[in-house]
């Protein structure tokens, strides 16, 4: 447990968002793969954070807890420094970059070294550099002030993806499929005249749901759907089983959605049998581009002058 007390800290006694630099590096030794939010939660548990503290809550409710939001600020300065690499969207593990610099530095670490990084400074030079070689300092400032409220919204939309894939694995796997195949007529998978429906619960033989894409029913996509957890992907079997139960509807179209992943002997299954794979990443950035399972919460708007308006 660290003294938070030892630490930079705000006014108030609360860490400073890069005050948890070294104590992520510390914990990303620890273990070879971490999620963020694991991340950020084991960084304030490092603290012995008052309970006024570790349950602060910023005043607007789209900001959260204080501590890992700060926790977060310096996940993400370390990854675009370099001394995190990110396989995946959401998960962590620790480069050599970022051992040579824990060894070096320890808890010390400041955000002076960290921003000193090559990588840091090319990042930054993209977020501060005027779209028009002409603009004047200001119109910098207002370029690198919403690249940063872009990437809150970024991390935002993210976190809403990973609750979404976590609601979906849990949700009654009937309703799931109802969900699905609501999803593909957004899409706009269904013709002016057509419906679309979910299967009878059993001896469905393999066929989740039916799009009809026509009034008579002689254009049909086939659904597949599987809720499995992100370590079970989906396996070339599953796919070939799949085509088979297809066929014998006599068509060869299908869409197989997961909330995990696929294997690559499944992915060469579906390119040659014609089945459209659509795994969880891919889902849930449908779902957010669609609106299915999301909602607006709050919009925002940016404005600007209008020269128009004001012109002789």
């Amino acid at each position: 447990m660290i003294d938070y007390t030892t630490l930079k800290h705000s006014s108030d006694g609360m860490p400073t968002w890069d005050a948890y630099l070294g104590i992520i590096l510390k914990l990303a030794t620890n273990k070879p793969l971490w999620t963020a939010d694991e991340l950020k939660t084991a960084a304030v548990n490092e603290l012995d954070l008052p309970d006024e503290l570790r349950n602060k809550e910023y005043n607007s409710k789209y900001m959260g807890n204080v501590a890992k939001n700060r926790a977060g600020f310096a996940l993400s300065d370390l990854k675009i420094a370099g001394y995190l690499y990110s396989p995946k969207r959401g998960e962590y593990e620790i480069t050599q970059l970022g051992k040579n610099a824990w060894k070096k530095y320890g808890l010390n670490l400041t955000r002076a070294v960290v921003h000193e990084e090559p990588l840091y400074k090319q990042h930054q030079t993209k977020l501060v550099k005027a779209k028009n070689t002409n603009s004047d300092a200001s119109e910098s400032l207002n370029s690198f002030s919403e690249e940063l409220i872009q990437d809150w919204f970024s991390q935002k939309t993210d976190e809403l993806k990973d609750q979404l894939l976590a609601k979906l694995t849990e949700m009654n796997p009937y309703t799931f499929e109802g969900l699905m195949v609501e999803l593909l007529n957004r899409m706009g998978y269904k013709g002016p005249n057509g419906q679309s429906i979910v299967t009878q619960k059993s001896n469905d033989n393999g066929i989740d749901g039916v799009i009809y894409q026509d009034a008579l029913g002689l254009q049909k996509v086939y659904l597949q759907v599987k809720r499995y957890a992100p370590n079970n992907p989906v396996g070339r079997p599953e796919i070939t089983s799949f085509s088979g139960a297809v066929k014998l509807k006599h068509t060869d179209r299908g869409v197989f959605i997961t909330t995990s992943s696929f294997t690559t002997g499944a992915e060469e299954a579906a390119q040659n049998l014609n089945i459209t794979t659509i795994d969880g990443e891919m889902l849930t950035n449908l779902m957010v581009q669609y609106g299915v399972g999301v909602e607006v919460e709050k919009t925002y708007h940016i404005y600007r002058i209008n020269k128009d308006d004001f012109a002789n």
